[in-house]
């Protein structure tokens, strides 16, 4: 597991380093905050047509090889951006950049081949531990070669080290990285009937409790996207930070989020469970959100970057692990390309309209915005909860 950790790591890594700088890349072409967010969505929609492809994919070929092909793609796009001096070549960047992250379906299956239930929500974080520590090294390199002046940063040189982290994760998955589908699953596999995604949806909504879950999913993603794609804009509008600076702050976020998800979260499932982690991390995050709209300084915004990354730590591998569990061994593929196709479209209807919630309304309104998008996500919670109760029940009688 700790060699998927590594490789997944370098490949997420790139994300890190190019995410919070993205905006002001975008800035220096000439973009709006509209326009900036609205090419920011570019990306998690690509990846939510990906998804379920590269989850079948996997099911079928194996997640090696799927890994290995999406990882070139990540290559690409970063090398595009680099050379990005047009609206077109930035948008292009995003596609490539959002199909090649649809392998993400691919790293969630691996894990749930290598892991058993019991074990599963720790095999969640881990990778969720790889996202986050991504997040504190990427966006601090990629801060310190930038620079802290937004005029003058040297962002080309950001996204050819990105394209550089993914590719040394290529090498490693060539050379290194073993697969994990056994022959015997991927003859079950075979013989599942081929499905379209609706067909796939359809499966789904017989389940309400992954039905359910992954409306959870959707809103919560849309209410974090809102946010990541707006603060580097809101911190260089209210407090006068750039690049540098914001790349520190989220480093900073990145090393909480990396505790919680790789020594807490495991723990922390099995003694109060997945359902209870839920409905906590949504008012953790909530006052995190509130902390950062309120915040007049630097102190108050670090302490807020306490809170962000706790919420998401415990919602998002909390999630991911019920899900898996809702879904037999033989659709885990399908499944989890699924949950990150839903999430991916939560990611890229977020910043459609976080822009005009920033450029139109307020800079506080997508904080506004996202705290309320709390209030569903608890109640779809509630639902699961209920039915979870009354499933238990029904055992038991």
């Amino acid at each position: 597991m700790r060699l998927v950790f590594i490789i997944i790591l370098l490949d997420l890594m790139g994300i890190g380093l190019i995410l919070p700088l993205f905006p002001f890349i975008a800035l220096d072409i000439g973009l709006t905050p509209e326009s900036i967010t609205a090419v920011l969505a570019i990306y998690p929609i690509a990846q939510f047509f990906a998804g379920p492809i590269w989850g079948r994919l996997s099911d079928k070929h194996g997640r090696r090889p799927i890994l290995m092909i999406s990882m070139v793609g990540a290559v690409a796009s970063y090398g595009i951006l680099g050379f990005a001096d047009t609206v077109w070549m930035l948008m292009l960047s995003r596609i490539v950049g959002g199909i090649s992250a649809g392998n993400l379906a691919a790293a969630f299956a691996y894990i749930t081949d290598i892991t058993t239930p019991e074990n599963r929500a720790k095999g969640m974080g881990m990778i969720g531990g790889a996202l986050s520590l991504g997040f504190i090294l990427g966006p601090a390199i990629g801060g310190l070669l930038a620079g802290g002046d937004p005029e003058n940063a040297n962002l080309s040189l950001v996204a050819f080290v990105a394209g550089g982290t993914s590719f040394l994760a290529l090498i490693g998955t060539i050379f290194f990285l073993p697969e994990s589908l056994s022959d015997e699953l991927r003859e079950k596999i075979a013989q599942r009937p081929k499905m379209s995604r609706v067909a796939q949806f359809k499966v789904v909504s017989a389940r309400g409790a992954l039905l359910t879950l992954f409306g959870a999913a959707l809103i919560f993603a849309a209410a974090e996207s809102v946010f990541t794609t707006t603060f580097p804009l809101f911190a260089n509008d209210s407090l006068g930070l750039g690049p540098r600076e914001v790349g520190l702050i989220l480093s900073f976020a990145g090393v909480v989020m990396v505790i919680m998800q790789m020594k807490a979260i495991g723990p922390l499932s099995k003694r109060f469970g997945e359902l209870n982690l839920i409905t906590t991390g949504c008012f953790i995050y909530a006052a995190g959100l509130a902390l950062v709209a309120t915040a007049g300084g630097l102190p108050q915004l670090l302490i807020a970057q306490i809170f962000l990354p706790i919420g998401i730590s415990i919602v998002n591998p909390s999630l991911a692990s019920l899900v898996s569990k809702e879904c037999a061994d033989t659709e885990r593929g399908v499944a989890m390309g699924l949950y990150q196709s839903v999430g991916s479209l939560g990611r890229g209807m977020g910043p459609i309209y976080s822009g005009t919630l920033f450029g139109q309304i307020s800079i506080y309104a997508p904080y506004v915005y996202s705290i309320a998008s709390m209030v569903p996500v608890l109640g779809l919670i509630y639902v699961v909860r209920i039915r979870s109760a009354k499933a238990e029940d029904t055992a038991e009688s």
